[in-house]
């Protein structure tokens, strides 16, 4: 398979390179089979001194952790028999979380708040006990509020269940099955790195350390965000979303995976752990019903389209300077109708 319009895509980017409201940003196109399209757009980072994007460059993933991380050791749990998504929360956590079940927090209908200031209580039975004590919004499964909350508790829950910290799991679970050599846990040092937001704590810019203040002041390992990794190694794992006959998840897991879960409940429409496309997300005017896809807040994308083979990663270093640029939120679905249009066999 060929992609047609990669030209385009390159000319979009670098016109928002030029206009400076995007320092830069690495795309990637692939097939279950092949890496059809990788390029750099821009520049890693702009202060305190220029330095050139380049396709390897490291990046602050956010969000993306909730899936590639966390929904993907929760489906390798899952197929071990170590819990069903139906099970109380309060089985893992000793607290009470009012009926919230695995697959509450999966599909962001817990009733759980959007956040919660969790910096000053940075361990872990700290943090349970203080979401625990949150408000509900709603009764859960009956609305959907994407929460980080959500997947800070699903993280304890795993790591709780397999007896390991998340990092290890991420490694021993999904990079080092799939060959994701590039990707894990910060903080890293051991590469270009795409640097995100100004940090008036250490009075520099953030560069391999994680974005997120929760996730920062829990050393920067949690189910919510954490992971840097590249373009390519986010392209290996959507294809192993496509080809699941290669054992990582089972045929039935993966096809699981991409079943949309939240039919008729307000809110947008989301899989285990993903999103699915409708008119609020990222994924643009042309992705099949099939599809599933995440973003992070620091500007990165993944979207997986079994229907036409294909994955597609955006990583844009957003909020390198300040949290205002919509840029690579308008990017993302006119890159997807790009990529879309222009595969050709």
């Amino acid at each position: 398979m060929h992609l047609q319009h990669e030209g385009h895509i390159k000319a979009v980017i670098q016109e928002l390179v030029k206009s400076g409201e995007l320092p830069g940003a690495v795309y990637g196109v692939a097939t279950a089979k092949d890496i059809i399209a990788i390029g750099s757009v821009g520049f890693r980072q702009l202060k305190p001194s220029i330095l050139p994007m380049t396709d390897d460059t490291l990046f602050d993933l956010a969000s993306l952790t909730k899936v590639v991380a966390t929904t993907a050791i929760t489906m390798r749990l899952l197929e071990r028999g170590a819990f069903r998504l139906d099970d109380l929360v309060s089985r893992y956590l000793p607290h009470d979380f009012d009926d919230i079940r695995l697959r509450h927090l999966l599909t962001h209908t817990s009733g759980l708040p959007a956040w919660l200031d969790l910096t000053s209580v940075p361990d872990s039975s700290s943090r349970v006990t203080h979401i625990a004590k949150a408000s509900r919004l709603f009764t859960p499964g009956t609305r959907v509020l994407y929460s980080d909350l959500n997947y800070i508790l699903l993280g304890y829950i795993v790591e709780k269940v397999a007896g390991s910290s998340l990092d290890r799991l991420f490694i021993q679970d999904v990079a080092k099955p799939l060959g994701m050599h590039q990707t894990r846990y910060g903080p890293r040092n051991d590469g270009p790195i795409a640097a995100t937001e100004w940090d008036a704590g250490t009075n520099t810019f953030l560069s391999g350390v994680v974005h997120d203040e929760n996730a920062r002041s829990a050393g920067g390992i949690s189910g919510h965000a954490g992971l840097f990794g590249t373009a390519q190694d986010l392209l290996i794992f959507g294809q192993n979303i496509l080809r699941p006959q290669t054992g990582w998840l089972s045929p039935a897991t993966i096809a699981a995976l991409l079943l949309p879960r939240t039919v008729g409940i307000p809110g947008e429409l989301r899989a285990w752990g993903f999103q699915k496309p409708h008119p609020l997300s990222s994924a643009g005017d042309l992705m099949s019903d099939q599809a599933v896809g995440h973003t992070g807040f620091t500007g990165t994308s993944l979207w997986v389209d079994p229907t036409y083979n294909v994955v597609m990663v955006l990583l844009t270093n957003r909020v390198h300077l300040g949290r205002s640029s919509n840029a690579p939120i308008r990017l993302r679905p006119i890159y997807h109708n790009l990529v879309l249009s222009g595969l050709e066999q």
